[in-house]
C-alpha cells in the first residue's frame, strides 16, 4: 500500500513539475515569431477653421514580429504591420456645382478610409526576470516606425440631400514627410500579456497598442477639392500568436 502511495505521489509531483517547464529548457532561445489581428480606433483632428470635427469609426489591421530574445524578459522585435483606419467628418466639397465660398457651411460628409503599412522596431520589456518559467508574462512596449499610406478611399454625401455625390481613391500626404510625401514617422508604446499554451513555449497574445503620428497628413478629396490637414493617432487591440 505505501509503495502504491508512493507511486501516486512521484506522478503527481512529476506532472506538477512538468506543467511549468524549467528555466534551462528554453533559456538558449534567442528568437520567436508573432503574428497577430487588430482591432483599431483612430483619433482624428481636424483644422475647425475649415471642418467640423472629425468622428472616428472601427478599423481593422494584421501584423508579423519576428522576436530577437536579448535577455528572458527583454526582446528586440521587427515587424510588418497593415491597418486600415476609417473616420467621418463635415466640410466642404469644391467640385462644380457644390461649395462655391469658404462660408463655415460644412454640407458635405466625408467618409475617409486609409491603407497604412508600418515597419516597426520595438523593445519589449517583462516585468518578471525569469519569464521563461512563468505560465504568463506582463510586459511593456516602446517603439518607432516608418508609416506609409498605401492608399485611401473617400466617400462624399451632401447632407441636405443625403444622396452620395461622389466616391473613389484620394491622395494623402505627408505635411512633414520622410523619404517621400507618402512616409511619416510614428510613435508607438503600450502593455502586453502573454499566456502560455500548456506546457509548451507557445503563447496567446494580448496587445493594446497606442500609435502617434509626428506629422499631420493632407486630405485632398476629389483630385483637390479639398486640402485639410488631419493630425492622427490610433489605439489597437491586437489579439494573436507567439512561438520560438
Amino acid at each position: 500500500m505505501k509503495k502504491h502511495i508512493l507511486l501516486l505521489l512521484l506522478i503527481i509531483c512529476t506532472l506538477r513539475v512538468g506543467a511549468i517547464p524549467p528555466p534551462e529548457k528554453y533559456e538558449n532561445r534567442r528568437y520567436g515569431f508573432s503574428y497577430a489581428g487588430s482591432l483599431g480606433y483612430s483619433f482624428s483632428k481636424v483644422d475647425v477653421r475649415h471642418s467640423e470635427k472629425a468622428s472616428s469609426l472601427l478599423g481593422l489591421g494584421g501584423m508579423f514580429r519576428f522576436h530577437v530574445f536579448v535577455k528572458q524578459n527583454v526582446h528586440l522585435q521587427f515587424g510588418l504591420e497593415i491597418l486600415s483606419q476609417k473616420c467621418k467628418f463635415n466640410t466642404y466639397y469644391f467640385a462644380d456645382g457644390y461649395s462655391l465660398l469658404y462660408d463655415r457651411s460644412f454640407g458635405y460628409t466625408h467618409r475617409l478610409r486609409t491603407y497604412e503599412m508600418y515597419i516597426p522596431v520595438i523593445a519589449r520589456f517583462g516585468t518578471n526576470p525569469q519569464e521563461s518559467a512563468a505560465p504568463s508574462a506582463f510586459y511593456l512596449l516602446i517603439g518607432y516606425a516608418p508609416k506609409v499610406f498605401l492608399g485611401s478611399t473617400a466617400i462624399v454625401t451632401q447632407n441636405e440631400t443625403g444622396k452620395d455625390v461622389w466616391g473613389g481613391s484620394s491622395e494623402l500626404t505627408f505635411e512633414n514627410w520622410f523619404i517621400n510625401e507618402q512616409m511619416g514617422n510614428v510613435l508607438m508604446t503600450g502593455i502586453g500579456l502573454d499566456k502560455r499554451m500548456g506546457s509548451e513555449n507557445k503563447f496567446l497574445s494580448f496587445e493594446l497598442m497606442f500609435r502617434y503620428n509626428l506629422s499631420r497628413y493632407i486630405y485632398r478629396g476629389n483630385y483637390n477639392t479639398n486640402e485639410l490637414l488631419i493630425k492622427n493617432s490610433c489605439l489597437t487591440l491586437q489579439v494573436g500568436y507567439r512561438f520560438q
